[in-house]
C-alpha cells in the first residue's frame, strides 16, 4: 500500500503526530501551509477560525506536492469548530486525483469527527474509503493497527 502523509498543524501537535507516523512508516510528512499565517494569540486564532468555518471562507495555501503512486492518503489535522480547518478544505478542493483510502487522523477524539467525514466525502470521490482515527504523538497505536489489517 503506497501512502503519503499530509498534515495541517497550527500549534505543532498535529505536526508532531504526522512526523511520528511518517517516521514509523518511512515516508515523508507534507505540510499544508496557509499563505497568510494564523495569529499566534489564541483568541485571535479562534475568532478567525470561527469566521472562516461558518462563512465557508477559502483560505489560500501554498502548493502541496503529492506523490504520483499513492493510493492511501493519511490526512492529519486538528478539528476546528467541529469540522476540518479551512486550509484543509482548500487542499481537498485542489486535489485533482482519487485515492482508494483516506485515513483522517486528529490529535483528539471530538464530536466533530462525523462532520469531518461528511466534509471529506464532499470533496473526495465516491469510491474512496474514509476512516477516522484519534491519536496523538505519544500514542498512535490505532494508526498502526489500521494498516496491519
Amino acid at each position: 500500500m503506497n501512502k503519503q502523509i499530509v498534515y495541517f498543524s497550527n500549534s505543532g501537535n498535529n505536526e508532531r503526530l504526522a512526523k511520528r507516523i511518517a517516521h514509523y512508516y518511512g515516508v515523508n510528512a507534507t505540510p499544508i501551509i496557509p499563505v497568510n499565517p494564523y495569529p499566534n494569540k489564541y483568541h485571535e486564532l479562534t475568532s478567525q477560525a470561527k469566521i472562516e468555518r461558518f462563512r465557508h471562507i477559502n483560505v489560500a495555501i501554498k502548493p502541496v506536492k503529492l506523490e504520483s503512486n499513492i493510493n492511501t492518503l493519511i490526512l492529519v489535522s486538528p478539528i476546528w469548530y467541529a469540522d476540518l480547518p479551512r486550509p484543509v478544505v482548500t487542499f481537498l478542493k485542489q486535489v485533482q486525483r482519487s485515492f482508494q483510502h483516506v485515513v483522517f487522523v486528529s490529535d483528539k477524539f471530538m464530536i466533530g469527527f462525523g462532520i469531518c467525514k461528511r466534509t471529506l466525502k464532499k470533496y473526495l470521490s465516491k469510491q474512496t474509503t474514509i476512516d477516522l482515527i484519534a491519536a496523538n504523538s505519544n500514542n498512535f497505536s490505532l494508526v498502526k493497527q489500521y494498516f496491519q489489517k
